[in-house]
């Protein structure tokens, strides 16, 4: 764990303490707990500058080309197929940047990239139609 991430884990120790005696002391409500823990999850999650930030930061892109590539139907709908080319993006830029892409690598990659496929719209028509 580097300083940063000490320190953010520290405020927010902090932060919670204070909350739960102001609370106690009726100085404020829930409604007040409520909109600070909705400010708190809406903070960006930055993976770091590790190995690991590296990978999810790829995937990230990954994930959004492969998605760019089955609306122009540069690639098939199917879900092995965009798994793969999406890995294939991610070994290739690792490759780029000197990033060691072994098996444990691949499979936070792997992981990566199902994570930021759950977070894509689910309203969305697909290009077909169907």
């Amino acid at each position: 764990m580097d300083w940063m991430s000490i320190i953010a884990v520290c405020v927010a120790l902090i932060v919670a303490l204070v909350m739960v005696i102001l609370y106690k002391k009726r100085v404020i409500d829930a409604d007040v707990i409520a909109g600070v823990n909705q400010a708190f999850q809406d903070l960006p999650v930055v993976e770091g500058n590790g190995v690991f930030g590296k990978i999810a930061e790829y995937s990230k892109v990954a994930v959004s080309a492969v998605e760019q590539m089955v609306k122009t139907g540069k690639i098939a709908r199917d879900d092995d197929a965009r798994k793969d080319a999406a890995m294939q993006i991610v070994a290739n830029a690792a490759k780029v940047d000197d990033v060691p892409f072994g098996a444990a690598e691949q499979d936070a990659a792997s992981t990566c990239i199902e994570a930021e496929v759950q977070l894509l719209p689910r309203n969305q028509k697909p290009p077909d139609g169907e």
